[in-house]
């Protein structure tokens, strides 16, 4: 069936214009069977050189999507990615190549993609992800022409608006380990990694309290995806036979699900488990349920 394009769908446009130039032979021929009817919707060349050169222009978008809908982004990837299809749809802009409309459309979506942009200087987080990411730190300011002033700010991991928070008798006070371990850390060569949490957990001896920093703003996801997938599992799970659940038990398996897809979960941990004997629930309003206590699901080093 042929993807339509709708409005409150991400990519809508660009999962039809790409099927119909895949089926482009097909679709022609349908049109020319059914020319009394359809007739008057018969794609010209010039149409369909304007639709493919839209789909060419929409992927950046669909690919940015796919990406950003995986388990691994996180903020640190935001400001990359944003660079990359500000500079792409610049370019598009100035594409003598593309047809006109395509070119102002591209011009428009700059601006509004500058405007989402521009928010992010709102908050540190993205700054101080960066900088706290091995493979970025302040190089990648540095190569991409930031503004100084901007760099300054990043460097500092910490932005304040208001004077009072200044103020040498109100400000809270930072540690001279921590600017040590951060003058360190920044000193050193960039280094490519596939896991940021890894390379810092491995790397926490040398900066034991950076490295605390760092796994607090790396482990923010870059967007809602993740959440929004938990809400859709726990439904799946919660189902109209399976509704007397407690919270505490749907959390329990939830947890243990993304554990496993994880690798924390060992054939052996099953096979214990197994082996246990059932826990009663205690008092007739139970439904069997077991409170595990606080700190079940600590994860040890």
């Amino acid at each position: 069936m042929m993807p339509r394009d709708v409005a409150t769908r991400w990519n809508s446009m660009f999962d039809m214009l790409d099927f119909a130039l895949e089926y482009r032979i097909v679709v022609q021929k349908m049109m020319e069977e059914h020319e009394e009817v359809l007739g008057m919707y018969e794609m010209a060349n010039s149409d369909w050189k304007i639709a493919e050169q839209l789909r060419d222009v929409l992927r950046i978008l669909k690919d940015a999507t796919l990406f950003f809908s995986r388990e691994t982004p996180n903020l640190a990837t935001v400001i990359p990615a944003m660079d990359h299809i500000d500079e792409k749809f610049g370019s598009d802009a100035l594409n003598t190549r593309l047809h006109a409309a395509i070119r102002a459309s591209v011009a428009v979506a700059k601006r509004t993609c500058n405007r989402y942009y521009s928010r992010t200087d709102e908050s540190d987080l993205y700054r101080v992800a960066m900088v706290l990411h091995p493979q970025y730190k302040l190089d990648y300011f540095k190569d991409t022409d930031w503004d100084p002033d901007w760099q300054e700010k990043a460097r500092n991991l910490k932005r304040t608006e208001n004077i009072f928070d200044s103020l040498p008798a109100l400000a809270a006070p930072i540690t001279r380990e921590l600017c040590d371990e951060l003058e360190r850390y920044l000193s050193t060569d960039l280094e490519i990694t596939t896991n940021i949490i890894q390379w810092w957990v491995e790397h926490r001896a040398m900066y034991a309290r950076l490295s605390r920093m760092a796994i607090d703003y790396l482990t923010i996801p870059a967007t809602s995806v993740a959440v929004e997938r938990i809400f859709s599992q726990g439904r799946l799970l919660v189902s109209s036979i399976r509704n007397r659940l407690s919270a505490q038990s749907t959390r329990t398996i939830l947890c243990l699900g993304q554990w496993s897809l994880l690798g924390m979960i060992k054939d052996m941990d099953v096979t214990n488990v197994a082996k246990m004997p059932d826990v009663e629930g205690e008092g007739d309003d139970s439904d069997g349920e077991f409170d595990p206590g606080d700190g079940w699901d600590k994860i040890d080093d």
